[in-house]
């Protein structure tokens, strides 16, 4: 009985969403990071500069708008240079572990509420995948027509508003994006933060979009393998993490969204928004998931990765978009 009882505390719904028969378990096979981009991450100024520009190019701006970043770039200083090409703040070097706090401008990226997790991912995903969007989340510098990555008019500035609020702002669209019919002809609760479909529909890092998958199981280890390989391959994947029954029934289904950056060479890299930081992790612990302090912490507290939202496919460029011949 003891053991019963054991099986039952382990249950989540996604355990029961993972024995359909439907196309949500197969990982998929598309995880490559799309033409030009490297697996690697930049390591010269030179190298980050063009990575960059070539994402500004595959999100789809004009290419006078490309060009124009370019030079806007260069007249940054280095820190703020840094915050627009790289915004998750990955990093290389030695090491399995460490933390990060990730700042836009002098602002620590955080989510606003405890609803918005899951837009403050969606945020830094398409930061991270268009320049751009990157720039006025910084500085609140607004290139050519202001068309972020996620098809959306970024507003101005304003007088009196800073990054922090740049942030929340773009948090609140991506909440209202990712609701705005999750539930057939009705929106998905407020409350209850974004749902993963939502997610995946309004997910965007330079030309790639995403779909989404459960994970549970054999097929689940096989949907983190394919959110792995994908990060390794230079595209971030956004993960729904939460508990079981163990902890109550409101533990056993998607608590917390948190994005896996980068994969490689044994460790792994993960935003967490409630806290704002990159959280570098031992990859085969992270597989691991409920047992280690570490991982539970760099997927917000909670012990399962429950739900992945995968790149699947890359859009075509907007009217107007090409690359840049722009070089440093």
């Amino acid at each position: 009985m003891s053991g019963a009882v054991g099986s039952l505390g382990r249950l989540r719904v996604t355990t029961l969403l993972g024995r359909l028969p439907t196309s949500w378990n197969a990982p998929s096979p598309d995880s490559g990071p799309g033409p030009g981009a490297s697996p690697d991450p930049p390591s010269t100024a030179d190298e980050q500069l063009e990575s960059g520009l070539d994402r500004a190019a595959r999100s789809g701006h004009a290419a006078r708008d490309v060009d124009l970043l370019a030079r806007t770039l260069e007249r940054l200083p280095t820190a703020a240079r840094t915050q627009v090409l790289d915004p998750v703040r990955r990093w290389s070097g030695g090491g399995t572990s460490g933390t990060r706090t990730v700042r836009l401008g002098d602002a620590v990226a955080r989510q606003v509420d405890g609803t918005t997790c899951g837009s403050a991912v969606l945020g830094m995903l398409a930061a991270a995948g268009d320049p751009v969007l990157a720039l006025w989340l910084v500085r609140g510098q607004v290139i050519g027509d202001g068309v972020d990555g996620l098809g959306a008019r970024v507003p101005d500035g304003g007088p009196g508003s800073g990054a922090a609020a740049r942030f929340r702002h773009l948090q609140r669209v991506l909440k209202r994006r990712t609701g705005r019919g999750a539930l057939g002809p009705l929106p998905w609760p407020a409350t209850l933060g974004t749902p993963p479909w939502g997610a995946a529909g309004a997910a965007r890092y330079a030309d790639r979009r995403y779909t989404h998958r459960v994970v549970e199981g054999s097929r689940g280890r096989a949907v983190v393998a394919t959110a792995l390989a994908a990060a390794a391959a230079g595209t971030p994947v956004p993960l729904f993490t939460g508990g079981d029954l163990a902890t109550g029934i409101s533990s056993a289904v998607p608590r917390h969204v948190v994005l896996l950056t980068t994969a490689g060479g044994g460790t792994c890299q993960v935003y967490e928004p409630s806290s704002g930081s990159v959280h570098r992790i031992d990859t085969a612990r992270f597989q691991d998931g409920a047992g280690e302090p570490g991982v539970r912490r760099a997927l917000g507290g909670w012990p399962h990765v429950v739900w992945a939202v995968l790149p699947a496919g890359r859009a075509g460029l907007r009217a107007g978009g090409g690359t840049s011949t722009a070089r440093r």
